[in-house]
C-alpha cells in the first residue's frame, strides 16, 4: 500500500454485537414477565425503566448491523469507519481481540472504551487487510496489541 493511495475494505461488526442484542433480548423478556410478579410498586417501576433502557440498546444497535454499506478507509493522516474519522494523532493503539473471532479496535487517547463505531472485523481477506492496517499503524508510529477490547455500546 503506497503512502499517498487511500484503502478502502469491507467491514463488518463482530459477532458479539449479535450475541449482545440476543443477551438483551433475553434479560428485556426475563424482566417483563418479573413485572406482573413483583409485590412493590416502586421495584415493578423500576424494572419497567431497566426494560425501556434494554429496549433502547436493542433499537440502537439493530440499525447497525443491518447497514450493508459498512467500509473502513485508511490513508495517510486518518482512518474512517463509514462516517466516523479519527486522526492519526488520536489514535492510542489498535488492539486486535482474537478470543472468538478475530475483530479489531482502535482505541483513541483519553478513552478508556472503545466506542461501537470503531469496533469491527473484516469482511474478507482478513489477513492481507490486517497486515495493511499493521503497516499504516507502524509507518504513523501507533502500536498495534493483541488482547481483549472493552467497549462501549
Amino acid at each position: 500500500m503506497e503512502a499517498d493511495m487511500n484503502q478502502k475494505y469491507e467491514i463488518k461488526f463482530p459477532l458479539s454485537m449479535y450475541l449482545q442484542v440476543i443477551c438483551y433480548s433475553i434479560v428485556s423478556i426475563l424482566m417483563f414477565k418479573l413485572v406482573f410478579i413483583v409485590d412493590s410498586f416502586f421495584l415493578a417501576v423500576f424494572l419497567s425503566f431497566l426494560i425501556s433502557v434494554q429496549v433502547g440498546g436493542i433499537a440502537s444497535l439493530i440499525p447497525r448491523m443491518l447497514r450493508r454499506n459498512s467500509e473502513l478507509e485508511i490513508t495517510p493522516n486518518k482512518i474512517r469507519i463509514n462516517r466516523k474519522e479519527v486522526s492519526k494523532e488520536d489514535i492510542e493503539k489498535i488492539i486486535i481481540d482474537d478470543s472468538f473471532t478475530q475483530s479489531i479496535g482502535i482505541k483513541r487517547y483519553g478513552k478508556r472504551l472503545i466506542p461501537m463505531d470503531l469496533h469491527f472485523r473484516f469482511r474478507n481477506k482478513e489477513d492481507t487487510n490486517l497486515e495493511e492496517l499493521t503497516a499504516w499503524a507502524g509507518r504513523n508510529g501507533i502500536p498495534v496489541t493483541r488482547g481483549k477490547i472493552f467497549r462501549w455500546v
